[in-house]
């Protein structure tokens, strides 16, 4: 009996691999029936249902042990731990001489690699999928890709792999992926339901499409602020793909899309031209031949663009290669019903990814020369177009800002830019650098377009059809002080990171301690004092003091912890404040008497008592997913604070008086239920502090959580009021979308909300046309923008003359409450570190907002 079973089982998977072969590869195609089905191991046919991630990275290993056409690596891992890997597949003899390979393709990259022929190369190609984790036919796909490539016995597919070098990377974000696949399997059964109407086909309340913290990984390219990015980036450099390409998905009713790009205007003004007219074309050229010969319907030239770093299809065109979006018609599950080709199936969509990642193999191997050329071109001309500056040199770095410095050094070096120390002291454009506390980065360098990208400032756009933000300058994010200059500062290479210097006390003293707030990682240090129940006031004034190692100036902000109003005795706060530091660099300075030699003395009542943030924030369907994710890593995995995520439902029926601080993230909230806007409107007058961004902040303003006056005009005009043809409407709606540009804004450095910031000056980020509207109190303007705003991006002229001295943070009171509002995120994507200060300070110093001479509170 048992022997009948085993047998049926053989045979029922020897039809699966049929039925699988014959509907998903070339017609005939022979395969080496040593390496394993897919079927065979799934334990059903690719298609049917998702593939989970965790079986995929089985299988993956599984190929490489039976195939000697591929090697299996675990590049990274996700914040749920899960292994972010690459199967490498290429012919067995180049696998035995990779790094040989990999050392020769890196003469490329090298201006002076002395490249002289393209015959002993191998073209690079780099497969990814799955970045946006509900975009679901990029994992199955790649799965059946990774089957063909190793196993195919076609002679034209092993002539492809000798002169070729394969990444494929069956999942940019499997902790998004994972969220996904156990939705939609949950829901699927047979027979599959393809009403589109059916809970299979919706997205759940939690999106699937960010990582672990809702974040959209295909804008993290260039800031890199999560982990999947971060060994993404360094696998990359490692190798500098020829091709790259960038699996997605788009709605249920579109067909095929794949670049060229619409039009000029979206191209970068950096990347060569021959990037988007002649490497995207060409390979197109491939991709159509590829689906004409299945019959499929496909685009080309419209709504996706290629101007900024930070996408997947576009990072590569700033290092030598070409990136390509590939985008096909979701099917939300296994089937779907639709108006544009009836019942659309999975199987159908990883059909075409998968024909297309065939014909990328076939385009990189018969134009290889074209491709390599392109590469070994592209990184001297950068050399070459740096030198052309007018101001080459870009010195930056914040003297007291040790943390700064160092988050954004790593951010340059894991991009594989030059960068130098500042060799000598140095004054330019009404700033001083300090050596030790500065660098230099000249553009004259192979990174040349990614290194402009960095601190870029552009404002010259031929018009205004864009996807996504056209300013992503990290620079102006981290609110790290720059300026360009003419000629060569003094330096030295910077070959390795700075390490995380350790926290020290000057000594145990029995009368105060200090600390300095200007240093980013200053409030992880805060919250764990707080935290550990010691009592912690800060400053409101400036004063002067001695301690244990000279005379030293503290600014607004600094934090003080008399030692005998403790809890604890001597000896076991110097430990506790010294566990407080021990990983962020921080200096603990010790007094011991409290009078000042200029300004306030130590026992003010301008030194005034902080109580421990205790932070929830609103979640629902309805609200920014992608600003929940952000605020939850920031405070969680920068500072080390807790933020409790309350649903709508769970906030009604909760006891709000546990919380000291809220938060509601920008999003629609109409339809929240009376008795929580009473809830919470009540919450407030009792002293809470809530923190409301963009449509948050006008709700806030219009059910009365706070006396603010009614907004005359809540948004920018977006519409023209004349007549224009019908198929004007995107030339002429498009330019009043403010879809992401870098404003300059006045910082009022005297509230407390900007404490531990050091200039006026302030950067930040506006996306959507929301204007905050004008707090009737003098006093309460944190940011306002200056009169000529725009720095990077593009804005129509009536957009600039709008946004001109409007409002971007302010505050507001109801009752013993305070409310702050944020005409836009103040932690974009994550990067965003300078405004983030002020989200981060509303925690801490939210409470002790007063305007009009009011007395600060205990």
């Amino acid at each position: 009996m048992k022997r009948i079973l085993t047998l049926l089982v053989a045979c029922a998977c020897v039809w699966l691999a049929h039925a699988q072969n014959e509907y998903y590869f070339p017609k005939g195609t022979a395969f080496d029936p040593s390496v394993p089905t897919p079927s065979s191991f799934f334990g059903f046919e690719i298609g049917q249902q998702l593939v989970r991630y965790d079986k995929v990275v089985e299988y993956f290993r599984l190929l490489a042990e039976k195939s000697d056409r591929a090697s299996f690596q675990v590049i990274g891992h996700t914040y749920e731990q899960r292994d972010y890997v690459i199967l490498t597949v290429t012919a067995p003899d180049n696998l035995t001489q990779l790094e040989q390979i990999r050392q020769n393709h890196l003469r490329l990259v090298e201006p002076s690699g002395h490249v002289s022929g393209y015959d002993d190369q191998k073209v690079v190609i780099q497969m990814g999928y799955n970045v946006h984790g509900g975009e679901l036919a990029g994992t199955d796909a790649a799965v059946l890709e990774a089957y063909y490539f190793t196993a195919c016995q076609d002679t034209e597919l092993q002539r492809q792999l000798q002169e070729a070098v394969v990444f494929i990377e069956p999942c940019l974000n499997p902790d998004g992926r994972e969220r996904a696949a156990t939705f939609y399997n949950g829901f699927h059964a047979e027979p599959s339901v393809t009403d589109p109407n059916d809970i299979e086909h919706s997205t759940g309340f939690v999106p699937h499409r960010g990582n672990h913290f809702f974040a959209d990984l295909n804008r993290d390219w260039l800031s890199l602020n999560h982990p999947e990015s971060q060994a993404r980036i360094a696998f990359y450099h490692q190798w500098y793909p020829n091709i790259y390409l960038d699996y997605h998905e788009q709605g249920s009713e579109s067909s095929y899309y794949f670049e060229p790009s619409p039009v000029r205007s979206t191209w970068n003004h950096t990347v060569p031209e021959a990037t988007y007219d002649t490497l995207n074309p060409l390979l197109a050229r491939y991709f159509s031949k590829a689906l004409d010969e299945m019959g499929a319907l496909y685009f080309t030239k419209e709504n996706y663009d290629n101007i900024s770093p930070i996408y997947g299809s576009t990072y590569p065109d700033f290092q030598g290669g070409v990136g390509t979006t590939l985008e096909v018609g979701s099917s939300r599950g296994v089937a779907i019903e639709t108006a544009a080709q009836g019942v659309r199936s999975f199987a159908y969509n990883i059909r075409e990814n998968l024909r297309t990642s065939i014909a990328a193999l076939k385009a990189g191997v018969e134009e290889k020369a074209t491709f390599l050329k392109h590469q070994a071109d592209f990184f001297s001309s950068g050399v070459t177009e740096g030198d052309r500056l007018a101001s080459p040199y870009i010195v930056f770095g914040a003297e007291n800002d040790r943390n700064l410095n160092r988050l954004f050094l790593h951010n340059l070096l894991a991009h594989h830019v030059d960068v130098y120390r500042l060799g000598e002291d140095l004054t330019a454009g009404n700033q001083t650098f300090k050596k030790g506390s500065a660098y230099v980065v000249p553009l004259s360098q192979p990174q040349y377009r990614i290194a402009r990208a960095i601190f870029e400032e552009h404002t010259e756009f031929v018009d205004s059809i864009f996807m996504d933000i056209t300013a992503w300058s990290l620079a102006h994010g981290y609110g790290i002080p720059f300026v360009r200059l003419k000629s060569a500062p003094k330096g030295e290479l910077v070959t390795q990171e700075e390490p995380v210097q350790p926290g020290r006390v000057e000594k145990q003293t029995p009368y105060a301690y200090l600390i300095e707030y200007t240093d980013y990682l200053a409030p992880r240090t805060l919250y764990r004092l707080l935290n550990q129940g010691v009592r912690v006031k800060a400053a409101f004034k400036g004063f002067s003091v001695k301690t244990a190692t000279g005379t030293r100036q503290f600014a607004p902000g600094t934090l003080l912890i008399p030692v005998q109003y403790q809890k604890v005795d001597e000896a076991s706060l110097y430990r506790l404040v010294s566990a407080s530091v021990a990983d962020t660099g921080l200096t603990v300075y010790a007094v011991d008497g409290g009078t000042s030699l200029e300004g306030i003395d130590l026992g003010s009542d301008q030194i005034v008592p902080l109580r421990k943030p205790d932070v929830a924030i609103l979640v629902d369907q309805a609200f920014n997913w992608t600003e929940v994710g952000e605020a939850w890593q920031l405070l969680g995995d920068r500072f080390g604070i807790p933020l409790t995520k309350l649903t709508t439902a769970a906030a009604l029926q909760a006891d709000l008086s546990r919380y000291n601080t809220l938060v509601m993230v920008d999003g629609n909230y109409d339809n929240l239920p009376e008795a929580l806007t009473d809830k919470l409107r009540n919450w407030v007058s009792q002293g809470g502090v809530l923190m409301a961004v963009k449509r948050a902040a006008a709700w806030a303003i219009d059910r009365h959580l706070v006396n603010y006056p009614v907004p005359q005009q809540e948004t920018i005009a977006s519409a023209p009021t004349q007549r224009y043809d019908y198929d004007t409407q995107r030339l002429h709606l498009g330019p009043q979308r403010i879809g992401g540009v870098i404003l300059r804004g006045d910082l009022d450095l005297s509230n407390p909300l900007a404490f531990g910031l050091q200039q006026r000056d302030i950067f930040l980020m506006k996306t959507g046309n929301y204007l905050l509207p004008a707090p009737g109190n003098s006093y309460a303007t944190i940011v306002q923008l200056q009169s000529r705003p725009l720095v990077s991006g593009f804005l129509t002229a009536d957009n600039q003359r709008q946004l001109a001295d409007a409002p971007m943070v302010t505050f507001g009171h109801k009752g013993k409450g305070t409310v702050i509002l944020f005409g836009d995120s103040p932690t974009f994507r994550g990067y965003w570190l300078h405004t983030g200060r002020l989200f981060t300070n509303g925690l801490f110093f939210g409470n002790k907002l007063r305007a009009g001479g009011q007395r600060f509170r205990p």
